[in-house]
């Protein structure tokens, strides 16, 4: 939750007289839904985030350090980097060892 309150502080302290602003503030937060936990420790995805997501059986949970993402699973296999080159590129400008090196490229 810690995370997400970083995230919401960032977001609603944007100066709401900025109509780009205000535009991106509606966007990010028009999908939130706070959900409750039964008592197995379960929760149900909102059918609006379903839909969005084109969820209908099959879900891959995806961790990503802080958070996660549910995928569909066709359309998560859409968005994974094939090309080992492709990626191993992206890895260089993220990840190596100058530290300035992903703001050069």
């Amino acid at each position: 939750m810690n995370e997400w309150k970083k995230v919401f502080s960032k977001v609603s302290g944007l100066n709401e007289f900025n109509e780009e602003y205000r535009n991106f503030q509606r966007n990010f937060f028009r999908g939130n839904s706070e959900v409750e936990l039964d008592n197995n420790g379960r929760f149900l995805i909102p059918k609006p985030l379903l839909r969005h997501a084109q969820i209908d059986k099959d879900v891959i949970v995806v961790g990503l350090g802080n958070r996660i993402e549910l995928w569909n699973p066709d359309l998560y296999e859409k968005f994974l980097i094939k090309d080992q080159q492709e990626f191993a590129k992206l890895a260089e400008k993220y990840l190596g060892n100058e530290p300035d090196q992903a703001d050069k490229k």
